[in-house]
């Protein structure tokens, strides 16, 4: 099988005008959405750290740093504006290919845009092309590569950064092929460093590895340019090969973005759907932490790997925790607010004593859903069952929830005015000449 001619035929035959509506309608979605973490993720300690290399390392001022006054180079807005998006771990998700799809190719694409003076049309082809390359891997690929420790997001999305870069740029099918191959051999991220600083870097890496592979491979840099098959190569690396018949299933999907999952809790997204259904058992039976005699979450078993920190001892540690967050939504904590997520609230005495109420275990045999079963001090039951990993198909209301979020995260930072004007533009952006416009609005005033 040419897989990686396959993917890189696609990737260059992506037109704007033949994508489907609903995906281009989310695309939109989801680069807003990605602006809004960014901005609220730019003054978090990494990005401080990362902000800081920056300026010392220095470089040709081409692409503007969201949330910040400056603007570096590409590849440093990449690295930085994709670390900064998955600071606060409230990126979109995909389940094709088990990561988030958004974080490693929108800041690609947008600082290659406004380097390169690309209109709002190539943002939205160069977007899809790369979601789309993603979630073909992972749908091939399969689930292996994930529970092997692999974090997709890191592996998978710097392939997607790659095709969406390789767009960006108009690079013919060979060219792009190479770009696939100098980004497969730079593809990394380990979910042991979950909690840590090191995971969103994850998905700033991702980004700039997309970026430098399509640049090089402009310049004639060589690559094998069949990096996916080979012999040696990334899949037979790094999963348990699919076949053929996956990979042309995979392949003849017309479009993976409006299949996009946007999150509502600041926190891993495989405790939502736990979070979800303590909160409705909550509501529906006036329940409170003094009624709690014990609580038990039964979930697949490939969450316990990623997000099953016991006792937490960091707000980065607590969005990984499906006990501590278990206990949040329980004790009325805003779980939409990032800015709940502190060293404090992991060491509360309180949630402590809540979270300990809590058990986690996972399901006797596959199941999609999370189901919390509460016990009452006075013995009564309550079960619930929640999957929140299934994409809303009606996009205006999905438009409104989104826009609210944004708000929340954006207008603190740069105000009022500049969080409607980013809406605005994000809903025009597919008729934009540029995005100068839209990145000159990202800019914070302050240093």
């Amino acid at each position: 099988m040419e897989i990686t001619r396959q993917l890189a035929e696609r990737i260059v035959d992506t037109r704007t005008e033949c994508i489907p509506d609903a995906a281009r309608v989310v695309a939109r979605q989801a680069l807003m959405d990605f602006i809004g973490v960014a901005i609220a993720g730019a003054r978090e300690p990494l990005a401080d750290i990362l902000a800081a290399e920056i300026d010392a390392e220095g470089g040709h001022p081409q692409a503007q740093l969201m949330g910040r006054p400056g603007r570096a180079s590409v590849r440093q807005a990449a690295l930085f504006n994709g670390s900064a998006g998955h600071a606060h771990d409230y990126d979109d998700v995909h389940n094709a290919m088990t990561g988030h799809p958004t974080v490693p190719v929108a800041p690609a694409v947008l600082a290659l845009a406004e380097h390169l003076g690309r209109s709002g049309a190539d943002v939205i082809a160069a977007f899809c092309a790369g979601v789309d390359a993603e979630c073909i891997l992972g749908r091939f690929a399969g689930p292996n590569h994930y529970a092997r420790g692999w974090h997709a997001t890191g592996t998978l999305g710097a392939f997607g950064a790659a095709a969406a870069a390789a767009r960006m740029r108009h690079l013919d099918v060979a060219e792009t092929a190479a770009t696939l191959g100098i980004a497969g051999t730079q593809a990394a991220g380990l979910k042991s460093q979950f909690g840590t600083m090191c995971k969103p870097l994850h998905a700033g890496h991702a980004a700039a590895t997309g970026v430098d592979a399509a640049n090089l491979a402009a310049r004639g840099f060589s690559s094998r340019l069949d990096i996916l098959e080979a012999d040696q190569g990334f899949l037979a690396t790094q999963s348990e090969c699919g076949s053929a018949e996956q990979w042309e299933k995979a392949l003849a999907e017309p479009a993976y973005t409006q299949d996009i999952c946007f999150k509502y809790h600041a926190a891993c997204y495989l405790t939502h759907s736990s979070i979800e259904a303590v909160r409705t058992l909550s509501e529906r039976h006036g329940l409170a932490p003094k009624d709690i005699a014990d609580m038990d979450i039964r979930v697949d078993q490939g969450h316990l790997k990623v997000c099953n920190i016991p006792e937490p001892q960091t707000g980065l540690e607590a969005k990984f925790s499906l006990r501590l967050t278990a206990a949040m939504a329980m004790a009325g904590v805003n779980t939409a607010s990032i800015d709940v997520f502190t060293d404090e609230a992991a060491q509360s005495e309180e949630l402590a004593a809540l979270r300990d109420r809590v058990s986690v275990a996972a399901h006797a045999e596959r199941n999609p859903n999370s189901i919390v079963n509460i016990r009452t001090v006075d013995d009564h039951t309550f079960s619930e069952a929640c999957n929140v990993a299934i994409p809303m198909t009606d996009l205006d209301a999905q438009w409104r929830k989104l826009e609210t979020k944004f708000r929340a995260l954006v207008a603190p930072r740069l105000g009022d005015t500049a969080a409607n004007a980013i809406i605005e533009a994000c809903h025009e952006l597919e008729q934009a000449d540029s995005v100068a416009g839209l990145m000159h609005l990202l800019r914070s005033a302050d240093g």
